[in-house]
């Protein structure tokens, strides 16, 4: 056997660094068994959760720690997927009044009418035609009444029948409403 004291020397701390290496690694297996020691009587709930999930991912040959990787990358999937979904359903309400409308027998309304037929120009000529000769043609319920009041209540009356007419009536019934908003329009403008 060696004498060296160097040799000696060297070879003692080298024990005594695995002797401390081993301690260490001895400790932190004992702070593991403690920290699980609380939830060991949990432990085969734990592991029969673990195996349902396994068989409801279809995970059969996975090992346990596998199943737990999934389960994991699934709830970072949905949060992936709940977060994109709120952020493209953020919705603008506007709270703020709307433009203020001009009132009925206000002057602003005389104002010339916008061309909203721009692309059927002949529809306000041909329907102004045909207002004009229905005007002219004598009426089954005589002259329209001159008074405000009943001349709203017979709009209001043709209005309501509008839904169950159709065809060459419905073109009758919107003529008669016509000439019903222009006598509308007529004494409204002598009231004032």
């Amino acid at each position: 056997m060696p004498t060296n004291k160097l040799w000696i020397e060297h070879t003692e701390r080298a024990a005594w660094d695995s002797v401390e290496a081993l301690r260490e690694r001895l400790l932190k297996a004992e702070q593991r068994l403690q920290a699980l020691a609380p939830h060991v009587d949990r432990l085969p709930e734990l592991l029969d959760a673990l195996e349902q999930a396994k068989q409801k991912l279809s995970l059969d040959r996975a090992t346990l720690d596998e199943v737990v990787t999934s389960l994991l990358a699934r709830i970072d999937a949905h949060q992936g997927e709940l977060s994109a979904a709120r952020a493209a359903a953020t919705t603008v309400i506007d709270f703020g009044s709307p433009p203020p409308r001009p009132r009925l027998d206000s002057d602003e309304l005389e104002d010339p009418p916008s061309d909203r037929f721009e692309d059927e120009p002949d529809v306000v000529d041909d329907f102004t035609r045909a207002m004009r000769r229905h005007e002219s043609s004598p009426r089954p319920d005589g002259e329209l009444p001159r008074d405000l009041n009943r001349l709203l209540e017979l709009a209001e009356t043709k209005l309501d029948d509008l839904t169950e007419l159709e065809g060459g009536a419905l073109r009758e019934a919107a003529l008669d409403l016509a000439l019903i908003a222009a006598r509308v329009h007529a004494a409204s403008r002598s009231k004032t």
